[in-house]
């Protein structure tokens, strides 16, 4: 006399359970890339410079060996040298340019 598995036993749950994680893990992963797409659209390149300025008038009035204040002054010389570099690239790929026009003209 052999007992024949029914709908409740432990076979055809382990099966739902797969199929449920499987669903879950497809569910996440569409999470994720909404996420990651919504965050790209969103990503502003620079601060709003109303909040930036904010952030100069408060670190202007730390001491100037505070780490905060230090590690602002950083940034803001190296937002002006990538300022200067771009500036410099710029002008040097315009003179090539010029120097091409020169030669095929």
């Amino acid at each position: 006399m052999m007992v024949e598995p029914g709908p409740e036993s432990a076979v055809h749950r382990r099966k739902g359970f797969k199929m449920n994680k499987k669903l879950m893990i497809g569910v996440i992963a569409g999470f994720a890339v909404v996420t990651g797409i919504v965050a790209l659209t969103k990503r502003d390149s620079e601060p709003k410079p109303t909040m930036w300025d904010k952030m100069r008038k408060g670190m202007e009035e730390m001491p100037e060996d505070f780490p905060p204040r230090i590690m602002f002054d950083n940034l803001e010389a190296t937002k002006a040298n990538t300022d200067r570099i771009l500036t410099l690239l710029e002008s040097e790929d315009r003179q090539v340019d010029d120097l091409e026009a020169m030669a095929t003209g």
